[in-house]
């Protein structure tokens, strides 16, 4: 006989219901909610499991939130049939809400760990957990918790059969049920009961209600329901020696749990199905069916599935005269029927085991197992369960006269509402006429309509066609505007390198005249900000774009706040000013930031300060946050009106006309400097009256740090060498020859290599104290080089130099065996603290700027050699050749500070190094013009 069905329906609704209940009035830590939550998206169990341990390890877990995962763990190993898991998770839960007995977590642990029990078919231990349960569910005063308990208790009663007790707590479910009135909860109790029927074999009245269940089913759209009472109707065919019906409908219920996967009820299935088989006399089939159902049993490790299949699989044994074989399974099912309860599947296999023995010639054994089979046949039958029954059917007719009753009142009612209808027919008919009339109005208004919306349709069309002409003027009035900042910026950056090369060149012939130095020096640091700041008339458009990029780097905050001091104390003075920086912050506060914006933000904001006042004074207050930077630049001048501070961020705005006229300006500035400090992160905000002053307060979030402060420039001294080898391998000329000079002014001497096999040799030979060794050179690179040298024994530091300075490029040459990395263009203190580690020094001196001039100027009389061997390296397609020029000549480039012909240089190598051709030939037209316009040049800093 195969394993009777649960109504496993009703279990997962009451475990869906009561999740929603163990809800607490605590808000949740929102990020530890969304992951809890997220568990169920997952798919493997594994991968529930370990992110369920590291979220309950979790030091922000608080007691609601850690209950919500125990529960959804629980429930994710039920679902997949790891009853042991769900075990020990609610365990857990029931361990840690104890002291609350009363609890919703505490009542959720109960009643799960009874139904986790029952699924395992341990009936014996399910018991005394759903009594414990409804006695909690009875002090909570819930009539729903009590009813399903009650619903829990009978079906595992039926289990154990112990008939009078499941139809007693059948009974005290179906008065709450009734309470309640919903359908689900009917058609749930009615199948659930019509088992005992099947038991006391009261077919008839079991077909009615299984019949009657089954309706109720399908009106609710519960196929799970109608699932089951195939299965119960299945087994009540099969007793009642129907086959073919009873195979029909549990080949349907098996159609179903096909789809859903559920091997729990598929077991079971094809175990009924392994009976029915041997009823008919299909023996083989029979032995498939019963492999089938131990197969699902242990797949989900499942005592009683196996219990089921073993029965049938017995019987088929003993037809094909395994004997002994058959014998072991009965007993071994046996044995799982009263370790878990199932009496009644145990009471009918007594027959088998006594003909399976006679079989074997064990006729004592086989007599008294038949006599304990008779005297179980007559306890299941006995009159008491007979009477409950009767008291409980007569309840369900009670209850199917009171829904008659209930029909024939609505049948009244509907009666009453016809007499109704007729009279309202009557008033309806007297507004057909003017229902007409309504209607041809109606439509005369409809096509009125209909004919204004063409109409209308054709003049949207004909707008938005105009409106597409107009946006496809604007977008090339946009381009031209793009390119005349362009050529406008180029033209007043040609003047202005000129400015700053003067400059540069007063400072190296008279670097000692002190006050002539310091005068210099701001020419030099101004024209160089404002050389940036010319390229910023582009900044919009780029912003606009998404094609501006910040380059952070690190910086004292004071060396900011003197150049900012440069500039604007003389400006104020002119106007007799007052000006003044007031800082909180020492002055070793550094940050790392974007400085030529954050510089240009403070520029834009004190410069219409100055302009715009013209009596008091303008002061920049800068406050040093743990969370970042707040500068307020204050001054007393016009002000400004509630409605130009609506509009002050606006590009090409201002005050007003007369303000245009008054001051002059763009109105481009602040909203220039707006969209820097979104970039950043940060906020900008004003505060302004008219005719009193105005306030700008910027916040720029970063992490300030303390560092030690630097010497300043007229005090740092720098090393001298009496003696001491360095050997540079570079194969471009003007580089060679800088780093030549370079350290030659330091008092050491130096060897020149022109690429790897000339450096590895002069290395052997000359054996110099250290190496500085450019990556890609011609017949050898450097790696290659460092390699064989290593290789020959020679152990002196070697220095990677080259222009690739990203953090994975270094971290390579380190892993390599470089001593370390100087990037290009290269950095005088860097190489003297590199020096200083490997060459002992022998005295100190002021440290002074190298003229580089006359390499410059070489260096831009090679451009148009370059220019013509990378066409043709492009025209011949030598990609190799032409990314390893494209390498030597952007080193080079940043070496003379040629920084837009590097960063082309090295955009096209590394397009190259990807073998995107199509995409680089853009950037290697826009490299052919760079160097033909530099080759052309009078001047030394043009890109």
């Amino acid at each position: 006989m195969g394993k009777r069905l649960i109504g496993r329906a009703l279990i997962y609704i009451m475990l869906i219901f009561n999740i929603t209940l163990a809800v607490s009035a605590q808000e949740p830590t929102p990020s530890l909610d969304t992951q809890i939550e997220a568990l169920g998206d997952l798919e493997s169990w594994q991968d529930i499991s370990i992110k369920g341990h590291q979220l309950l390890s979790h030091p922000n877990l608080n007691s609601k939130q850690r209950f919500e995962l125990l529960k959804s763990l629980a429930r994710e190993a039920f679902e997949r049939d790891d009853f042991t898991t769900t075990e020990q998770y609610l365990k857990e839960i029931e361990l840690e809400y104890v002291q609350q007995p009363l609890s919703d977590e505490y009542y959720f642990a109960t009643k799960l760990l009874a139904i986790n029990a029952y699924h395992q078919g341990f009936y014996t231990t399910a018991i005394p957990q759903y009594l414990k349960a409804l006695n909690i569910a009875s002090k909570r005063n819930n009539p729903l918790e009590q009813a399903n308990m009650h619903n829990n208790l009978g079906l595992t009663y039926v289990k154990t059969n112990e008939l009078g007790l499941a139809i007693s707590h059948f009974g005290e479910a179906q008065k709450f049920y009734q309470g309640l009135g919903e359908m689900q909860h009917e058609a749930d109790i009615m199948l659930n009961m019509s088992v005992v029927y099947i038991r006391q074999y009261q077919f008839d009245v079991a077909q009615e209600m299984i019949n009657t269940g089954m309706k109720m089913f399908s009106e609710l759209g519960d196929s799970y329901g109608v699932a089951l009472a195939n299965t119960y109707l299945g087994e009540l065919f099969s007793k009642k020696g129907m086959t073919h019906s009873a195979r029909y409908h549990f080949q349907a219920a098996i159609d179903y749990y096909e789809q859903q996967n559920n091997m729990d009820h598929l077991m079971v299935q094809h175990a009924n199905l392994a009976n029915v088989s041997l009823v008919q006399g299909e023996f083989d089939k029979a032995e498939k069916e019963a492999n089938f159902a131990l197969y699902y049993a242990e797949k989900i490790n499942s005592d009683t599935g196996r219990m089921s299949a073993l029965f049938p699989l017995a019987k088929a044994m003993f037809v094909k005269g395994e004997l002994v074989k058959a014998e072991l399974m009965v007993n071994e099912a046996m044995s799982l029927a009263t370790e878990t309860g199932a009496r009644y599947l145990e009471k009918d296999e007594l027959a088998t085991l006594a003909l399976i023995q006679a079989g074997a010639g064990k006729h004592e054994q086989a007599l008294l197992n038949f006599t304990r089979y008779q005297t179980n046949q007559y306890e299941f039958l006995n009159k008491n369960v007979l009477a409950k029954m009767m008291e409980y059917q007569n309840r369900i007719e009670a209850a199917e006269l009171n829904r008659e009753i209930t029909e024939l009142k609505q049948k009244q009612a509907f009666q009453t509402l016809q007499i109704e209808k007729r009279e309202q027919v009557i008033w309806l008919s007297s507004m057909v006429v003017l229902s007409l009339f309504i209607a041809v109005v109606s439509l005369y208004f409809k096509q009125a309509e209909k004919n204004a919306k063409v109409e209308l349709r054709e003049k949207v069309a004909e707008r938005t066609a105009e409106l597409q002409r107009v946006a496809d003027e604007l977008r090339e009035a946009n381009q031209v505007k793009n390119q005349f900042l362009a050529n406008i910026s180029h033209e007043i950056r040609t003047p202005l390198t000129s400015i700053i090369g003067q400059a540069e060149a007063m400072l190296n012939e008279h670097g000692q005249n002190f006050e002539l130095k310091t005068s210099l020096g701001v020419i030099q640091r101004q024209g160089e900000h404002l050389k940036d700041l010319v390229s910023d008339v582009l900044d919009l458009s780029r912003i606009e774009a998404q094609r501006l990029d910040l380059e952070y780097t690190e910086f004292y905050l004071q060396s900011l706040l003197d150049d900012i001091s440069d500039m604007f104390y003389n400006a104020c003075k002119v106007k007799a000013l007052q000006f003044s920086i007031e800082s909180d912050n020492e002055e070793s506060v550094m940050v790392k930031l974007d400085y030529v914006r954050l510089k240009q933000i403070l520029i834009n904001l004190l410069g219409n300060a100055v302009k715009f006042t013209e009596h008091g004074g303008v002061e920049l207050q800068v406050s040093c946050q743990p969370s970042g930077l707040i500068f307020k630049v204050l001054d007393t001048g016009i002000g400004m009106s509630q409605e130009q501070l609506s509009r002050v961020f606006e590009s090409f705005q201002q005050g007003d006309n007369s303000i245009t006229r008054r001051f002059g300006g763009s109105g481009l500035g602040l909203c220039l400097s707006q969209q820097l400090t979104d970039m950043m992160g940060g906020s900008i905000s004003v505060n302004s009256e008219l005719n009193k002053g105005s306030e700008f307060i910027v916040y720029i979030p970063c992490a300030p740090q303390q560092r030690e402060l630097p010497q300043s420039l007229e005090q740092q001294q720098e090393v001298s060498w009496d003696y001491g080898k360095v050997l540079v391998a570079e194969d471009h000329d003007d580089n060679r020859a800088l780093f030549k000079r370079l350290i030659e002014q330091l008092g050491l001497e130096v060897v020149v290599a022109r690429n790897g096999e000339e450096a590895v040799e002069l290395c052997l030979r000359e054996y110099p104290d250290v190496v500085l060794m450019d990556i890609q050179m011609p017949k050898m690179d450097g790696v290659e080089a460092l390699n064989l040298l290593h290789q020959s024994g020679f152990d002196q530091p070697v220095y990677a130099l080259t222009a690739n300075v990203m953090e994975h490029e270094i971290q390579s040459y380190l892993k390599a065996g470089f001593s370390g990395h100087l990037g290009k263009p290269l950095d005088r203190k860097l190489l003297i603290k590199a020096l200083q580690r490997h060459i002992s020094t022998a005295s100190e001196l002021v440290s002074s700027q190298v003229d580089i001039s006359d390499l410059a100027a070489s260096f831009v009389a090679t451009l148009s050699n370059e220019r013509s061997v990378i066409i043709e390296l492009w025209q011949t397609q030598q990609w190799e050749s032409l990314q390893r020029a494209c390498h030597r000549l952007s080193g080079a480039a940043s070496t003379f500070s040629f920084i837009s012909l590097a960063n082309t240089s090295r955009q096209l190598e590394q397009m190259l190094s990807k073998e995107q051709y199509k995409q680089a030939e853009h950037l290697y037209l826009i490299l052919c013009d760079e160097l033909q316009y530099l080759g052309l040049s009078e001047q030394l800093d043009v890109g």
